[in-house]
């Protein structure tokens, strides 16, 4: 949902331009790598509080070489197991997802309480719009002033109505729909066909957040010869997040309803699909960096991109390969997912904070974003624009999960947009950085403000799913994310005496490691 310029080929490049479909992602490319500043030990005779605590004193030092805090035990064995869970998770509501489907005859349409009728018997009146398989799908039967009956676009219905039936937006349809929704998430509520859709979103979503920042402290305190440069994000970013994210979201709105041809809609799956196409790649050889505890040799450099590339990197691109055709042509839900959450890791790893205030103003501004863009542009614009984005873009744009099987014998899902795991994934991952740093100097134990904000999030979003099927509509999820996470950090910030501390704390940008590394590389290339 917002813009950014393609300015390299590795994923994490690549990645900014893709965050155009996240909720304001902006930022400026700043070439370098972030880094802890080092804490300088000792204080003056006179009481002065340490350089390295100071923020003023921090300031002066900006031109110094940065060290990384210590790496916390076990960091290598979490990041590792979480893969396996997030891979095996993957692979579990894929097969359960799978098990919902079962044929359909050809020229048949199965309604809800099982029994088959045949298409041509399709009443709109009881069974709402025309389906896929229907000759008539996306139409209503409409009474011309001359009394004959002829079939008219749903999309050529006069704005505001009246709708006819067959038409989505008919208002008795839309009654009865809505009163059988409730129904059934009434019946189902306790049942495995309810529960299985909303445990795939907390799974999913979940270990997405928790995986990524846990790997993104990885990368924060590896070496600064080898450590990869993050995109970092100032507070200038941040304000302008929601402006940029809501250009770009109506943007696509437009261009969707105005000029939603095929080949439009396939021209943006395929962008998004490429970018997802070197996700892969960097994910598979970020892990087997973490397994072999250090990066691949680079077999070439790409000039033109400023990038490396290695053995496993282009052995995950050609999967990406075969996994984005195989897409293009069927636009199977499982792929979309697996691009989805590679598309959430590399976004939380390879995306870092400058401060927890950049962190705060970016959720405050994109929690107003998300709630006027789902709640009130109906009543601007007619429609609902994130929904109907979310919808008309066939794209990795977002997480699926099956929640039962449609008349047509093709399933129906629930969303979850990738914006809302990825945009609380960079502020949860900073809070993730903040617990290495105080690990390092010996204050924490444990990744005490991760794992209390991982809670918080998990509660926010069985928030938004409870409120989503109790007024069967669709939730704006940061309305929900952005106050338990924020709270949280807070709450645990206070209990801890280290509000300030962390209000002061700045990410700043390892620019003589990010020389040394330029420099290296071009011997490499000599």
């Amino acid at each position: 949902k917002s813009v950014a310029i393609l300015a390299r080929a590795s994923a994490n490049h690549i990645l900014r331009l893709g965050l155009a479909l996240l909720p304001g992602m902006a930022p400026v490319k700043r070439g370098s790598s972030p880094a802890p500043p080092r804490e300088r030990g000792g204080s003056e005779a006179n009481g002065e509080k340490t350089k390295g605590s100071d923020p003023k004193a921090k300031q002066e030092s900006d031109g110094e070489k940065f060290v990384a805090p210590p790496r916390p035990t076990g960091l290598r064995g979490s990041v590792v197991t979480l893969h396996m869970l997030l891979f095996a998770s993957v692979a579990l509501f894929a097969f359960l997802g799978e098990l919902m489907v079962h044929p359909i005859p050809e020229g048949k349409f199965e309604k809800k309480d099982g029994t088959l009728i045949d298409l041509n018997d399709f009443d709109p009146i009881e069974l709402g719009p025309f389906p896929k398989c229907h000759l008539h799908f996306d139409e209503h039967e409409y009474l011309a002033e001359n009394g004959t009956r002829i079939w008219r676009k749903n999309s050529e219905a006069p704005s505001g109505g009246p709708y006819p039936v067959g038409h989505p937006e008919n208002p008795e349809w839309v009654t009865k729909s809505n009163a059988d929704a409730l129904k059934e998430n009434e019946e189902s509520r306790f049942k495995w066909a309810g529960l299985q859709p909303n445990f795939h979103l907390l799974a999913l979503a979940t270990l997405c957040v928790f995986l990524g920042s846990k790997h993104g402290v990885w990368i924060f305190t590896e070496p600064p010869e080898t450590r990869e440069a993050a995109q970092l994000l100032q507070k200038e970013d941040a304000y302008w997040f929601p402006v940029m994210g809501s250009c770009v979201l109506f943007g696509l709105f437009l261009v969707l309803k105005y000029l939603g041809t095929d080949f439009v809609k396939m021209a943006i799956s395929a962008g998004v699909v490429f970018m997802c196409m070197f996700g892969v790649g960097t994910n598979l050889d970020q892990l087997i960096a973490v397994v072999r505890t250090k990066p691949m040799k680079p077999l070439f450099r790409i000039p033109y991109f400023d990038q490396n590339m290695n053995l496993v990197e282009l052995l995950g691109m050609c999967i990406g390969a075969a996994m984005a055709y195989g897409f293009m042509v069927s636009k199977n839900w499982i792929i979309n997912n697996v691009f989805g959450v590679s598309f959430c890791l590399v976004g939380i790893k390879m995306i870092s904070l400058s401060s927890y205030k950049t962190g705060a103003i970016m959720l405050v501004g994109l929690f107003f974003y998300d709630v006027f863009w789902v709640f009130g542009s109906k009543s601007v614009f007619g429609s609902n624009v994130m929904v109907s984005v979310a919808k008309g873009v066939e794209a990795p744009i977002k997480l699926m999960f099956p929640r039962s099987l449609g008349g047509c014998g093709k399933l129906l899902h629930s969303m979850l947009g990738l914006g809302d795991i990825v945009v609380p994934g960079i502020f949860i991952a900073f809070l993730a950085k903040w617990d290495a740093v105080k690990m390092g100097e010996g204050k924490s134990g444990s990744f005490v403000y991760l794992n209390t904000t991982m809670v918080a999030y998990v509660l926010s979003l069985i928030t938004t799913v409870s409120i989503m099927l109790f007024f069967n509509a669709a939730q704006p999820a940061l309305l929900y994310i952005v106050p338990y996470v924020l709270i949280a950090s807070l709450m645990v910030a206070f209990s801890r005496g280290e509000f300030k501390e962390l209000w002061n704390y700045v990410i700043t940008e390892d620019e003589e490691s990010s020389t040394a590394d330029k420099n290296t590389e071009e011997k490499k290339d000599s």
